[in-house]
């Protein structure tokens, strides 16, 4: 099930732990849309998701935004990683970003190992995507909060 058909089948406090922005880079004339969980979910009793998971596609198109044909793959390959957020106990997805030439999803997770497991596992079977991936210690969540500040402050 993608991402779209969970949040909708959400309950309704879930879906207001999700918005959906635009942030502008006015010296660089472009733009990116970012879909945000902006309260920290909970987590699983005794669970500490200490490290960040930064998986980058970095492309040409249109205005800084994927072409079409890039734009299916790649939701695509969200769709085939649903299953690295929410319930599994050892990662949740926090952030979405599209634009200025590159996607990219930040996940959290208790297990960096298993993590990478499950997504080589989700993703077999698919043809090579041109990702890269980097993980952060982040125990205090800070790359995820500052994008959160920034939008709470551009909304206040």
């Amino acid at each position: 099930m993608n991402w779209f058909k969970r949040i909708l089948r959400a309950k309704e406090p879930e879906l207001r732990d999700w918005q959906i922005v635009t942030a502008k880079n006015k010296e660089q004339q472009s733009q990116a849309t970012i879909r945000l969980r902006v309260r920290k979910p909970p987590l699983p009793d005794g669970c500490v998701f200490d490290c960040a998971v930064e998986i980058s596609w970095p492309y040409e198109g249109p205005n800084g935004y994927p072409s079409a044909d890039v734009n299916q793959q790649q939701l695509a390959f969200e769709t085939a990683l649903d299953d690295l957020s929410g319930m599994n106990g050892f990662s949740e997805l926090v952030q979405v970003s599209t634009g200025m030439g590159k996607k990219d999803w930040l996940y959290y997770t208790s297990d960096q190992d298993r993590f990478m497991r499950d997504l080589n596992a989700l993703l077999a079977g698919h043809e090579p995507y041109p990702i890269q991936i980097n993980f952060y210690q982040d125990p205090g969540w800070q790359i995820w909060s500052d994008v959160v500040a920034a939008v709470q402050g551009k909304n206040a």
